[in-house]
Parts: C-alpha cells; structure tokens; sequence
C-alpha cells in the first residue's frame, strides 16, 4: 500500500474511533402505543377446573390506557366481564387475573 493510501486508512480508521457510529436501540413511546395480553400460566383447581393467568404490556412509558369492559376488551364464551383489568398501567402488569376453564379446556 503505497504511503498516501495508509496515511489515509489510518485517519479513516482513527476516525471510527473518535466518532463511533450512532446506534439506536428500540425507541421507548411514551404514548399512542397498543396494549398486548401475556398468558403467565396456569394452575389447577381442586375440582379438576383450571384457572388460566394472563398479565399485559403496555408499550407506553408514560400513558395509562383505559380500556372499558366490552367489545374491546372481552374473554368469551361466557360473557364480557371475567375481572380482566380496563386501567393499564404503563409497561409490564404481570399475574393481573385469572379466567376459570373447564377441565376438558383445550
């Protein structure tokens, strides 16, 4: 490599230390953003029922989304209301509440 070319790799290299490349990991929204349910498990019951736990995410940071009972937050069969939440508190609510199932469910 003649002198001028590696005078000016070693500048470009220097510079990549000097000025590292922005790296950007996933942006945090601090509003606007969905809510997802999380299924945390399951526990059996005594009479052979079972009940099925589920938490959420909210992908907001800042926002507490309020979802009313009803056709935008329901569990069916059996009705809208099974006790699931309609206040979602921003980021992870994990163990929120549990739906009762039938033990020849699934």
């Amino acid at each position: 490599m003649p002198p001028p070319c590696r005078a000016i790799a070693l500048v470009l290299v220097g510079l990549a230390f000097v000025f590292p490349a922005a790296v950007v990991g996933q942006q945090a929204f601090s509003h606007g953003q969905n809510v997802a349910p999380v299924f945390e498990g399951w526990e059996p019951n005594p009479d052979g029922t079972f009940n099925m736990v589920f938490g959420f995410f909210n992908r907001n940071c800042a926002e507490e989304v309020h979802v009313p009972v009803g056709p935008d937050n329901s569990i069916e069969p059996g009705g809208p209301d099974h006790g699931q939440p309609a206040r979602f508190y921003p980021r992870r609510g994990k163990f929120v509440f549990r739906v009762q199932v039938p033990a020849d469910f699934g």
